[in-house]
Order: structure tokens, then sequence, then C-alpha cells
């Protein structure tokens, strides 16, 4: 009897061995390195949207603590500012911020900046409280005053604050703008140690003085704020859409 041979398809077939086809082969392993990368895209695209606000955080923290960061401050000795019309006669205090150890007694001169023709020192007063006093002395161009006074009764005592000292009176002339300030002086606490304030100018406006501050809040180069100040963050926030978009299209073609 003839033996006939068994076609090889079919015994291909019966070993379990199915034909695959070369485009199958192909896709499994694009398959495997698509999902990494994507993955990969993925993390870059988040690492590129925290550096920025973990930037911006740590900024801030130090701005804070730099801000926190105390300083010692002693008392100062302020000239308020005082505003006239010309031919009128202005009234600035002269005080002093703290008196840590009380006061015995002072001596100071208070001088008009320039002489530019704005005002003239006319004279000075005293609180009641101060015993005894020297009267005023006005220098013969009018352009400063010497005032003295002395606290026998203790009435500043240790801790005060906002003490004033006296009230200079100063003429407006012509319209300007003027500084009054302190330029010699010598304040003693009880006890006898000496007080060493800092220093603070006043200033005397006659007729409105100098233009006032432009209305609208604009900077003087014209450029303003209009609120469209440039966003820390703005271009990584940019790579972030860029690189998501790309995972999302790997992703999509993998499947």
């Amino acid at each position: 009897m003839a033996r006939h041979d068994a076609d090889p398809a079919v015994n291909e077939t019966g070993r379990g061995r199915t034909p695959t086809d070369e485009s199958d082969r192909d896709a499994t392993p694009s398959r495997r390195w698509k999902r990494p990368v994507a993955a990969l895209l993925v993390t870059l695209a988040i690492g590129v949207a925290v550096v920025p606000i973990a930037s911006m955080a740590a900024a801030d923290a130090g701005a804070a603590t730099a801000t926190a960061t105390p300083t010692a401050a002693g008392p100062d000795l302020v000239v308020d500012d005082a505003a006239v019309e010309s031919g009128e006669t202005a009234t600035h205090r002269l005080a002093l911020t703290d008196a840590p150890d009380g006061l015995a007694g002072f001596e100071l001169t208070v001088e008009l900046s320039g002489d530019d023709g704005t005002a003239t020192v006319a004279n000075a007063s005293y609180p009641d409280r101060y015993t005894p006093t020297t009267d005023p002395a006005v220098s013969a161009d009018g352009q400063s005053i010497t005032v003295e006074a002395a606290d026998l009764t203790d009435e500043v005592t240790p801790g005060a604050s906002d003490v004033t000292l006296a009230t200079i009176e100063v003429n407006g002339t012509d319209a300007g703008s003027t500084a009054l300030e302190v330029t010699e002086l010598q304040i003693d606490a009880d006890g006898g140690d000496r007080i060493e304030p800092s220093l603070e100018a006043g200033t005397l406006t006659v007729d409105g003085g100098s233009a006032s501050q432009n209305e609208t809040g604009d900077s003087d180069d014209g450029t303003g704020s209009d609120g469209l100040d440039s966003v820390p963050g703005f271009t990584g926030g940019a790579a972030v859409a860029v690189i998501a978009a790309l995972a999302v299209a790997l992703l999509a073609r993998s499947r």
C-alpha cells in the first residue's frame, strides 16, 4: 500500500505551531519600549512643573527669614512736618520717641536748611512740665533757633515715650518747601548719662510746596503696573504641555 506523506502545513499545525505574521513579531518589541518611554516623558513633565514651584517656595522662605531678622533701635528725635500759607505761621513739634532712663534736660539748635527765602524761624515754646527753661534764641538771619530746658521735678519718668521737648514756630514767606532739622544737641537722662538719638528732620511746605505725586500711581518712566508682569514658571508650564502631548501620542500608538 502506498504511503502518503502528511501535508506540511497540517503537520506544522498538528504540532501546535501556528505561522506567525512578520508584522506581529515586530509589533511586540515596539510596545515594550514605547510604554517605558511614555512613562519617562510623564515623569519629566512632572519634574519640570515641580522645580519652578520649589524654587519659588525657597525664595519666599528666604525672604521671610530676612524680614524676620530683628534689628536694634534706639530713640529718635523727630521734627514734625507742617504746611502753611505764605504770610502765615506754622508750628513744628520737636519730640523724643523714647526716654528709657528718663529726662534730666536738653539743649538743641534747630535750623532751616538752605537760604531760599521760603521761611524764617519766629519763636519757640515749651511744655509746662519743664522747669527751669531758657528763652528761645533766634539767630539774626532767622534761620535757626536754640532751645534749652530742664526737668528738675522728674515729670518725664524712665520708660516714657513720645516726649515733647519744644514747639518751633516758623513763618512762611514764599511758595516752596524747606527742611527743619536739628543741627546741635545735648540731651541728658536722669543720672547724667547722655541720650544720643537718631535725627529725623521735618519739612515745611508753603502754599502747597512741590508738585504732588502722580494721582494715577504711574512710575516716572511711564511704564506703570498693568498686571501683565511675567509669571515665574510660565516657560516651564509650556514645556510640560509639550512633553505631556508627546507622552499621550506614544501611549496611543502602543495600543
